[in-house]
């Protein structure tokens, strides 16, 4: 639920096309990234298939920007894929696909992102997907 507050998370000008960030909004983990067309899109980081962190799925010393395939999130431990809009895009064959996949419904929580004044800024109450 939107509280009308809004969260300066990062200086627009630090994500750049391609780029993934760890941030944490409240308490909780978040990558922001930028799509190829520059849109910015902001993601919890845990994976709601098994709740792996999605970053700790790349070998050492490879960049965030690994987690981002186009315009989409790729959860490294079990290829799970989901756009800006918490949405499961794909599934790798053999692997059960839940009903709220099936039904094209958000799982992974996300914000909507508000960039303005050189910031990008989200409200820390206006999420979906639990």
């Amino acid at each position: 639920m939107a509280t009308g507050r809004t969260h300066r998370l990062i200086p627009s000008a630090r994500l750049a096309p391609g780029e993934v960030l760890e941030l944490t909004i409240g308490a909780e983990a978040a990558l922001a990234f930028r799509t190829p067309d520059g849109r910015c899109l902001v993601t919890a980081a845990h994976c709601p298939h098994m709740g792996n962190y999605m970053p700790n799925g790349l070998a050492p010393g490879e960049p965030l920007s690994r987690l981002l395939l186009h315009d989409q999130l790729l959860c490294p431990y079990h290829g799970w894929r989901f756009d800006g809009d918490g949405r499961c895009t794909g599934i790798p064959p053999g692997q059960r696909v839940p009903q709220k996949v099936q039904r094209g419904e958000p799982v992974l929580r996300h914000w909507q992102v508000r960039e303005a004044d050189g910031w990008i800024t989200v409200d820390p109450g206006d999420t979906a997907a639990e």
